[in-house]
Formats: C-alpha cells, structure tokens, sequence
C-alpha cells in the first residue's frame, strides 16, 4: 500500500492569514460588480484626457455623486483608479483597460460578465453541481446557442465581447505558427468573434484567401469589419452550424475557442465534419486552453465552471483529452504550441 504526500497549496494571498485570505477571495463578487458598474457608465473615459472631481464624473456619467464616490473609493483601493489629495479621481494602469478604444480593451468583457444573465447564471453554480445540467437552459428555457441566434440584441453584445478575447488568441496565434504553406484558411466559430482570428491573418498574409463560418448574427457583424478592412476579395463569409456541417475548400481549418463549448460526442462531430472537407493534405489547427494537472493556478480551471455553467456538456480538456477527442475523428497531433497566453495551438494532420 503506497501512501500519498500531501499537496501543498498554492497561497494566493501569501501575505495574509488563511481565513483572511478567504474572506479576501469571499469577496470577489463585490469587486466585480463595481468594476461594471463603473464600465457601465464608462467612468474610465471620462478620465480620458485627465483627472476629475465625483461631481463631474456623475454629472457626466448621470449617476448620484455620492453613491459613485463609494464605488470608486473601493475600487481605488484595490488599485482601479485613484483619488488624489483634493478628491479629484485618476486612471491607473489597470483601469486604463476600461476605457472603450484602449488597446487590449476589456471594457465589452466586463460589461458581458456584469450582465443580469451572467450574474444570474453564476448564482445557479449550485444546481449545475448537484444536477450536472447547464443552468442557462433552465434559467431561460433554451440553450444558449439556440438563444444566440433567436436574440440579436444579446447576439451583439456577446460576439462584442468575443472579439475582444479572440483577438488576443489571434494575436499568440499569428506570432507562434507560420502560414506560408496555406492557400486558403477556414476559420470555423461558434458564436465567435467577428473574424477576429481571419482577419489579421489575410491582412498580415496578402495571397491568402479565407473564409469565416459561424452563426448568422456574427457574420452580420463580420461583414462591415471584413469591408472596412479591404478584405471582402479574399474573405468569403457563411453562415452555419459546425455541428451539423463545415464548408469544403480549405487546407487550413482553425477552431478557435470551439471544441470546450461540447460534450465529447459533438465535439467529434464536429471535428468529422472537418475532416470530411478539408484538403489530403490539410491541416487542422484547435486553439484552446490545455489544462494542466496540478494545483497552480491557471485562468482555464475558472473558465471550465463558465462551460458548465452555459454549454451543452462543454468542458476545458487536458492535452491528452484533446489527443483522445482527435484520434476518435480521425485526427493525428502533429504539435502542441504553446504561447504567451493561457492558449496552446494543436497542429493536426488527417491519420
């Protein structure tokens, strides 16, 4: 009989005693709450171009003065803006990320998560653990996808906000794997960004041709990004769902944040789908966070409560999950990529 070591946590808050750290991480909700409030009325740009007093902040924004100074003091405190000895409010580094056009802005993310749905959705955690069931449907008596695609207005806001971290994902993508060997790429998305992996790619790679799949809302959306960027010669958008088929002609496919929104079956299936299409001697390329074993910590093992939460059996798989999951649709890994996010790239080939 072997007997195991005990783990060793890791201390989140090492300079703090463990109940007060946990008091600490208790109160996380709080923060994030007042970080979208203060996105909502886009407190950050108004400090734009320099500090100002709670006064001209809530007049500007249209909010009591007296209740937004206690959301801003306890964000200043944890290092969101900050007040100056004559009460006057700046931007700090981190909330500089609230501002609209800030590069690598947040401000969509936030106000996405700060929403009536998502909070709700979070205070049924309890229920998807007991019942193992996504507690989107039964709060809103549909899937989330079907949801999607039946509401525009929540459409926007959330491919809004997909945009945002799937530009990110592009941005490790583009700086780890090389195209040249590409002639046309399909990008397959569910519920995605607005070609933010496909676009970047065609302006950075001029003979490339592309093509972006996803849901009718987000090609709608696709289309006057594709214009404004020059592509609409070489970026053919389609409308459609993964699950049931992908379109032929490409010799590079990229399923960015696509497999960890299914359940084992239809993650396969949409894998087949590919594999059914793509060239002989086609590439697939899946852009997902890997979970590592371990207790560190690491953003997916949160993002993995997301899944369960809002997606029909989706989960954040481990490197040897994705391996099983591309071996059963025919898949060989050629690579795994790792980047400067909490993303890897796997490179497959037909087997």
């Amino acid at each position: 009989m072997t007997t195991s070591t005990k783990p060793e946590a890791p201390k989140v808050f090492p300079d703090l005693p463990p109940p007060v750290a946990m008091l600490q991480m208790l109160g996380g909700f709080r923060v994030a709450r007042s970080i979208y409030v203060a996105a909502e009325f886009g407190i950050a740009d108004l400090l734009a171009d320099g500090p100002k007093s709670i006064d001209e902040l809530a007049q500007a924004s249209g909010t009591h003065g007296p209740s937004l100074y206690r959301v801003l003091r306890a964000l200043a405190s944890v290092g969101i803006f900050a007040e100056d000895e004559d009460g006057r409010f700046h931007l700090t580094p981190p909330a500089e990320f609230l501002q609209t056009d800030f590069p690598d802005s947040v401000r969509a993310s936030v106000k996405l998560f700060g929403e009536e749905w998502h909070w709700q959705l979070w205070g049924n955690l309890l229920e998807s653990v007991k019942t193992g069931e996504p507690a989107f449907e039964r709060l809103y008596g549909t899937g989330f996808f079907d949801f999607y695609n039946q509401n525009p207005d929540f459409a926007k806001t959330s491919s809004a906000s997909k945009t945002t971290m799937a530009a990110r994902a592009s941005a490790s993508l583009l700086s780890n794997y090389d195209f040249t060997s590409s002639s046309k790429v399909v990008e397959i998305g569910v519920a995605g960004g607005y070609g933010s992996t496909l676009v970047p790619l065609l302006k950075a790679n001029p003979t490339l041709q592309g093509l972006l799949f996803d849901f009718p809302p987000v090609i709608e959306g696709a289309k006057p990004v594709v214009e404004a960027a020059g592509l609409t010669e070489r970026c053919e958008l389609i409308s459609g769902n993964c699950v049931e088929s992908v379109p032929t002609g490409g010799d590079t496919y990229i399923l960015t944040f696509v497999l960890h929104n299914w359940d084992q079956e239809r993650a396969i299936k949409i894998l087949q789908n590919c594999h059914q299409v793509m060239a002989e001697d086609g590439k697939l390329l899946v852009v997902e966070m890997i979970m590592p074993k371990g207790n560190d910590p690491f953003v997916g093992k949160i993002v993995d409560l997301e899944s369960l939460l809002l997606t029909p059996g989706g989960y954040e798989r481990t490197e040897a999950q994705y391996r099983d999951l591309l071996e059963a649709a025919g898949f060989k890994v050629t690579k795994v990529i790792p980047t400067q996010t909490a993303n890897s790239v796997i490179e497959a080939v037909r087997a």
